[in-house]
């Protein structure tokens, strides 16, 4: 009998699981790629990419990413402290309305 929860072996979790109301599944290729980095630099690559497929919009990427746009207005600038190339937002005006967040 283990002494500590901590001793028993949890089942392993498939991340291939459908679509929820919290958001699409995950797929197990991709995440397998991320094993073997820090948290902070999948969090970093992440955040980065997300700032791209929406053209550096600030807004759309928090909502996207379920943070306030305060947090990543800071990540963003420690990233930039740290020579990340951060992209930068895009023009107010025109744009690809498909690659725009939309809460419904």
């Amino acid at each position: 009998m283990p002494k500590h929860a901590a001793d028993v072996t949890a089942p392993r979790h498939s991340f291939s699981t459908p679509a929820s109301p919290e958001g699409p599944a995950v797929n197990v290729a991709c995440v397998e790629h991320l094993i073997g980095h820090t948290l902070a630099t999948v969090e970093r690559e992440i955040i980065l990419e997300t700032l791209r497929y929406h053209r550096g919009n600030r807004t759309y990427a928090a909502n996207v990413l379920g943070i306030s746009v305060r947090s990543l207005r800071n990540k963003i600038r420690a990233y930039g402290d740290q020579g990340e190339n951060v992209p930068a937002p895009a023009s107010s005006r025109g744009g690809d309305p498909s690659r725009t967040w939309s809460p419904h």
